[in-house]
C-alpha cells in the first residue's frame, strides 16, 4: 500500500502551503507520493485547489511524475494532461473515479478493494477505517498514518 500526502500535507491542513511547488517537493523528499491540484489557466499550468496559484512548467511535473497524482480542477487541464505521461483524474462529488492508470479514486469508502486509492482526510476518518486492503490512501495526516502502523 503507498501513502499519498493530499497537497502536500504531512501532519495536518496547511493552506497557505498547500500545493505550492516547495510543499510538494518536502512530501517528496519525506518518501511520500502527492496528490496535487492542477488547474489549466491563461495557457499554462498552476497549482492550486480553488483557483491558480503558483504557475508551473510542464517540466516541472514530469520531473515528479512518478510520485504525483494530479487531480484535474478543470476541463482545461484534463484535456492537456490527458495524452501526457502523468496519473491524472477529475472528480466533483463521484463516488468512484477512474484514474489514467487503471486505478480507482474511491470516496465511498463502503465498497474498496486493492484497485483503489481512497481519501482519509481528518483524523477521524484515520481512527475509524477498518483497515480493509486498498492500493493507497491519500490524506493530510500522512505521518500519523506511517506511525500508526497501517502499512506493516
Amino acid at each position: 500500500m503507498i501513502l499519498i500526502s493530499h497537497r502536500g500535507n504531512l501532519d495536518g491542513v496547511n493552506p497557505d502551503r498547500e500545493n505550492s511547488p516547495s510543499y510538494i517537493q518536502e512530501a517528496i523528499s519525506s518518501g511520500f507520493d502527492v496528490e496535487v491540484d492542477v488547474h489549466w489557466w491563461n495557457n499554462g499550468i498552476w497549482l492550486g485547489h480553488d483557483e491558480p496559484d503558483w504557475g508551473v512548467s510542464l517540466s516541472f511535473l514530469e520531473k515528479i511524475k512518478d510520485r504525483v497524482w494530479i487531480h484535474c480542477k478543470n476541463f482545461e487541464a484534463l484535456t492537456n494532461l490527458i495524452d501526457k505521461d502523468f496519473r491524472i483524474f477529475f472528480h466533483e462529488k463521484e463516488r468512484y473515479t477512474i484514474i489514467s492508470n487503471g486505478l480507482i479514486w474511491a470516496h465511498d469508502l463502503n465498497e474498496t478493494n486493492k484497485k483503489c486509492i481512497i481519501p482519509l482526510l481528518s483524523e477521524n476518518d484515520i481512527e475509524s477505517w477498518d483497515n480493509s486492503p486498498v492500493f493507497g490512501i491519500c490524506s493530510d495526516y500522512v505521518k500519523k498514518i506511517t506511525s500508526k502502523g497501517i502499512l506493516e
